[in-house]
């Protein structure tokens, strides 16, 4: 065997162990599972289906021995044995003993779900006759004259006190009526052990009961899943049969306690799942068409037989042609791609640029790719450092006031020589808010100096306006030599004054606090205008959410972003009272001696 390999090309080796292990080995495999795979889906859905049968039927069970345990309870009430013990000659004892009785049984239908409790008593001497009928109230307490005349009476007496179902259109037998699944049981006197005078509980809407009960089975749309009773009549809801509809089981099936089995009926072959309960007399039956089960299997095996041909020729011929020429290049690129990391100079040498091997071309364009690639996060990097440089410039440009601040100095100095101080006042503290603005080209100024541009701002509103609303600062010390993006406050003022309390005259009130906690600076607007202007649509405005409105404050937040970061920014809230409330939020930040910016720890 080694001498006949030794005498082979590699080539020729590697295609005879490649058929000898792996093509055959496979179509084996295959061949096997595919012959045996129907029969074990078959089995293990088949199992499935009958424990989630038995599983179900068990819990139908203990539903309806809840249902009789409660009917037992009910039959020891004073109120039921007072009945079924006779009733006293008083018609007032009567009439007593039925409102009791009837209340009993009202207020239990008012806490049941989906069931509802009746009595129905012989009344033969006709003592009841006042009680109203079955032709008048669907559920309650009864008086009959003929109880054996009930479909149902025969299952109940022979039942001798064991709750037996039974399918009932109504205590009265009424003719057209849906007919609904009850539970009736005959009632004993606890003093004596007879039934002098004989009484059924009955138990109406069960179906309704057990439908809750009965775990939906998805294996198929044509699947269903019934309950039976003693005589094969279906006694839960279904799509495909009304209840009580008699339903005719396979002779195999119909036979048998419980098992899987599959039946031909109706030019279809079909899986049941059954299981018989001697508890309650019923069976739970689940059948599907056994195409549902294994046809999809069928199709997808056919595919996958044509497939697996085609694929194991092709793999062949492909391994014959390419296995010498890919091997090598394709685990070299492999290495480049692992070892590659964005941004990061390349490790690898290129190939030849005269090789006319597909994969050296590849493997040269790939690396051109990446060299292309780290360029173009340089670039980005590059942009967005520009971007952000431009957005600041552009944020921050405002036009060139020298010259009218200059004139401002002259006209101030110029009223102050003729005497109207008051309107100097004026001159001199736009001049201070054109100097503030200038700022000798700094981005970011102490709170001190923003203090002077708002102030003064605010003194030209009052005397401008002749406003009468108050105003109140509270600016902590510690807070003063902290940095802060200049005009920040100006605007907020502006809005506050302007939607706020404008027309408010001495009830309007002002305030303006700024204060440190530990490393966070925090500098509030807040106003008391009487305006209702929901602080939703203010953060709507800040965010950016609406852009045709709030240029000023979505001009100031986007400034404290750009210098710190989107932790920070200004807020907006509804104040308590009346107004509304800004904040900026900034970290505390002390100047350097070079006039920079330096994050204060302390």
């Amino acid at each position: 065997m080694r001498t006949f390999l030794s005498n082979m090309s590699i080539l020729h080796r590697f295609l005879l162990l490649f058929v000898l292990f792996v093509v055959i080995p496979v179509i084996f495999l295959y061949l096997y599972i595919t012959y045996n795979v129907s029969t074990i889906t078959e089995k293990q859905v088949g199992k499935a289906l009958l424990e989630l049968v038995k599983t179900n039927h068990v819990t139908l069970d203990r539903s309806m021995a809840h249902v009789e345990d409660s009917m037992n309870k009910m039959m020891l009430s004073t109120e039921i044995q007072a009945i079924v013990n006779g009733p006293s000659g008083s018609l007032y004892e009567r009439v007593r003993h039925y409102a009791e009785l009837d209340k009993m049984l009202a207020l239990t239908n008012q806490s049941a779900t989906s069931i509802f409790y009746s009595l129905i008593l012989e009344d033969n001497n006709r003592q009841f006759s006042f009680i109203p009928g079955t032709e008048i109230q669907a559920r309650g307490v009864f008086f009959s004259t003929d109880i054996s005349s009930q479909s149902w009476y025969r299952s109940a007496y022979n039942a001798k006190g064991k709750g037996v179902l039974s399918l009932i259109s109504s205590l009265g037998q009424t003719e057209g009526q849906v007919q609904s699944l009850a539970m009736v049981k005959q009632m004993n006197s606890i003093w004596n052990g007879n039934t002098p005078t004989p009484g059924y509980l009955i138990v109406s809407g069960m179906e309704n009961l057990l439908k809750k009960d009965m775990a939906p089975v998805n294996i198929s749309k044509e699947g269903q899943l019934l309950l039976l009773n003693a005589d094969n009549q279906v006694v839960s809801l279904s799509d495909r049969f009304p209840l009580g509809a008699s339903f005719i089981l396979p002779l195999n099936v119909s036979s048998a306690s419980e098992g899987v089995f599959q039946v031909k009926d109706e030019d279809k072959n079909w899986l049941y799942a059954v299981h018989r309960s001697p508890d309650s007399g019923t069976t739970l039956l689940y059948r599907t068409p056994l195409t549902a089960i294994i046809g999809e299997h069928v199709a997808v095996n056919r595919f996958v037989s044509v497939s697996m041909l085609f694929y194991f020729l092709m793999l062949i011929i492909v391994n014959i042609s390419f296995i010498r020429s890919l091997i090598r290049p394709i685990s070299r690129l492999a290495r480049l791609s692992n070892s590659y990391e964005p941004g990061k100079p390349l490790t690898l040498a290129r190939e030849s640029n005269k090789s006319r091997d597909e994969i050296a071309i590849l493997n040269n364009r790939f690396m051109d790719m990446m060299h292309r690639l780290n360029q173009t996060i340089h670039d980005k990097y590059t942009l967005e450092i520009k971007q952000r440089e431009a957005e600041l410039a552009i944020l921050h440009s405002q036009i060139n006031p020298h010259l009218l601040y200059n004139t401002l100095e002259s006209i101030y100095w110029r009223m102050i020589v003729d005497g109207n101080t008051e309107n100097a006042e004026m001159v001199m503290d736009l001049s201070l808010v054109m100097r503030i603005g200038l700022s000798r080209g700094k981005e970011l100024i102490t709170i001190g100096e923003e203090l002077q541009h708002a102030e003064a701002y605010v003194r030209l509103q009052l005397k401008r306006h002749e406003y009468a609303f108050g105003v109140l600062w509270e600016v902590a010390e510690s807070a003063k030599d902290l940095l802060i993006p200049k005009v920040v406050l100006q605007p907020l003022i502006e809005n506050a004054i302007v939607h706020g309390i404008r027309r408010m005259q001495e009830d309007g009130q002002l305030s303006i606090s700024i204060k440190r906690v530990e490393d966070e600076l925090y500098v509030t607007v807040e106003d008391n205008g009487f305006k209702t202007i929901a602080a939703e649509t203010i953060r709507d405005i800040v965010d950016g959410r609406k852009t045709d409105v709030g240029y000023g404050i979505r001009n100031v937040h986007k400034r404290i972003q750009l210098h710190f970061g989107e932790n920070y920014g200004l807020s907006y809230e509804d104040r308590e009272g009346g107004g509304i409330r800004a904040i900026i939020h900034l970290p505390a930040v002390l100047p350097t001696a070079n006039g920079n910016r330096r994050d204060n720890d302390a």
